[in-house]
């Protein structure tokens, strides 16, 4: 059985457990950032503004997240993580208890998929993998950082300017 069985195994095991353990966050902005995919980012490759980039982003995170098990993790989604984490950071409609939130989240997802990423090139061994620390599948952190990005959208109605990484495949 490969890695990726195995966690469609534990899945139905943490799901479960989640149920009990938490309620579900519930989204705020869903409109919002309804309005951003369609007008804000592009069919292919990055978008020319930063509300749609953020939101491209953490939603790719999320995909890798939750259909590949992070499998795929490469220094892309650790880009991600890093720009959406620097990015929330630095606008002043946040506190900075919603900026600590934002870095918090973003560092967790990160380091979910560097253990991923650890465990799919054999440096951790396959009897010593936490199946529950490969990818972070429940909605609520990608949710939380989507509202985040509907508030800035909110705050400026007007695409935000973003500068294309060239270096980013994804």
């Amino acid at each position: 059985m490969g890695i990726f069985d195995k966690l469609r195994k534990s899945r139905d095991k943490a799901e479960a457990a989640e149920e009990i353990k938490t309620k579900r966050y519930v989204r705020k902005y869903p409109k919002e950032c309804s309005y951003i995919w369609k007008n804000y980012v592009p069919e292919r490759g990055q978008a020319d503004n930063l509300q749609g980039e953020l939101l491209r982003e953490i939603e790719k995170l999320r995909w890798e997240a939750q259909s590949n098990g992070n499998i795929n993790w490469d220094e892309d989604f650790a880009y991600f993580c890093d720009f959406i984490s620097n990015t929330l950071s630095e606008q002043s409609i946040f506190s900075e208890a919603e900026k600590e939130e934002a870095a918090s989240i973003m560092n967790r997802l990160k380091s979910y998929g560097i253990y991923a990423k650890q465990a799919n090139d054999g440096e951790i061994p396959y009897d010593d993998i936490d199946m529950y620390k490969i990818a972070y599948i429940e909605d609520d952190l990608y949710d939380i950082i989507c509202d985040k990005i509907a508030r800035l959208h909110m705050e400026n109605r007007k695409p935000l300017p973003y500068e294309k990484n060239e270096s980013i495949y994804r």
